[in-house]
C-alpha cells in the first residue's frame, strides 16, 4: 500500500520525499486563471498557498520527485468546466503531459471523456468527486478508461470492501488523516477556499453557515440509522487538526488498496512531514 502526500512548495518536495511519501499530489493555479475565475478555481483550491503558480514551479517538483523514482499526480478535479474554459484547460493538460506529470485526478465527467478522445498520454484518476459509491459506479469509470478510483470521505470500511472485492482490476485509494464534512463532495457545491474579509466571494463560505440536521423517515431503519449516525458526527465535530483514520490502515491493507492519501494541499510543510511519516503496513 501507497502512501499519496500532497505539496505545493517547491522547497517541501524533497522533505516530503525524504519522510516517506511514495506519490505526491498537487494543484497548479496559474495568476492567468485565477484573475479570470477568482472564485472557480481550476483544482477546488482557489488560492492562498495550496497551489503550485507556475508551470515552472510544477515541473520543478516533478524534476526533483523523479530523481527519487516518485510520481506526481496533479489535481484537475473541479467538478465541472464551462465550455468557455475548455480551450484553457485542454492546453494547460497539454503542458503539464509533456512536462511528465504521471496522473491527472479528474471529477467532471466530461473532462474524462475529452481527455479520453485526446489519447493524452497520461493516466487519469477518478476524484473523490466522481462520486463512486459503488461498484457499480467504479465499474463505469474503469470501462472509460480511469486507472485509480479516489473513493468518497464517508464509506465505512465495509462498503470499501465490498468495492474491492466486487472490482478487482483497478486502483483503488482512500482518504487517511482527513477532516470530515458535512456534505458529499461530488454533490457538494459550496465554495471551499477560506479567505478574509478582502475577498469577498471567497470570505462568505457557505460551508461555515450555522445548521440543524434532522433525519427523514426511511423505510430502511438500519440505513436510516447509519445515515443519522454520520450527519450527527459531522454536525457536531470538526476534526481539521485532530487526524483520524489511523486506525484503519491494517484493514484497507488487507483489501489491497492501493494507496492512502493524505489530505492537506496548503498545510504547513512540518505538519505533512509528520503525517507522512507514518509507517504503512505491508501486505
Amino acid at each position: 500500500m501507497k502512501l499519496l502526500s500532497p505539496v505545493d512548495k517547491v522547497e517541501e518536495v524533497e522533505k516530503i520525499i525524504e519522510a516517506g511519501a511514495d506519490e505526491l499530489y498537487c494543484g497548479l493555479l496559474t495568476e492567468e486563471w485565477h484573475n479570470k475565475y477568482i472564485a472557480g478555481a481550476i483544482n477546488r483550491r482557489p488560492g492562498g498557498g495550496a497551489n503550485f503558480t507556475t508551470f515552472d514551479e510544477l515541473q520543478s517538483c516533478i524534476d526533483i520527485a523523479r530523481s527519487h523514482s516518485v510520481p506526481v499526480f496533479l489535481t484537475l478535479n473541479e467538478h465541472y468546466y464551462t465550455p468557455e474554459q475548455y480551450p484553457f484547460v485542454l492546453d494547460y493538460v497539454r503542458k503539464v503531459v509533456g512536462m511528465g506529470i504521471y496522473a491527472m485526478m479528474v471529477a467532471d465527467l466530461a473532462l474524462l471523456l475529452t481527455l479520453r478522445k485526446l489519447d493524452i498520454g497520461a493516466r487519469v484518476v477518478i476524484s473523490t468527486g466522481g462520486n463512486t459509491f459503488n461498484s457499480e459506479a467504479a465499474k463505469f469509470y474503469r470501462d472509460l478508461g480511469a486507472s485509480r478510483i479516489i473513493l468518497p470521505r464517508h464509506l465505512t470500511l465495509k462498503e470499501i470492501g465490498n468495492i474491492r472485492s466486487s472490482v478487482a482490476d483497478i486502483e483503488l485509494e482512500t482518504f487517511i488523516l482527513n477532516s470530515r464534512c458535512p456534505n458529499v463532495d461530488g454533490l457538494c457545491t459550496f465554495q471551499h477556499g477560506l479567505a478574509d474579509k478582502s475577498i469577498k466571494p471567497l470570505y462568505e463560505n457557505a460551508c461555515l453557515l450555522p445548521y440543524d440536521i434532522s433525519v427523514s423517515v426511511c423505510e430502511d431503519a438500519e440505513a436510516g440509522h447509519l445515515s443519522w449516525k454520520r450527519q450527527h458526527i459531522w454536525q457536531t465535530v470538526h476534526v481539521d487538526d485532530y487526524p483520524c483514520g489511523a486506525c484503519a490502515l491494517y484493514e484497507l491493507s488487507k483489501m489491497n488498496i492501493t494507496s492512502v492519501k493524505i489530505v492537506g494541499r496548503g498545510n504547513p510543510t512540518a505538519r505533512t512531514v509528520s503525517y507522512t511519516h507514518l509507517t504503512l503496513p505491508t501486505n
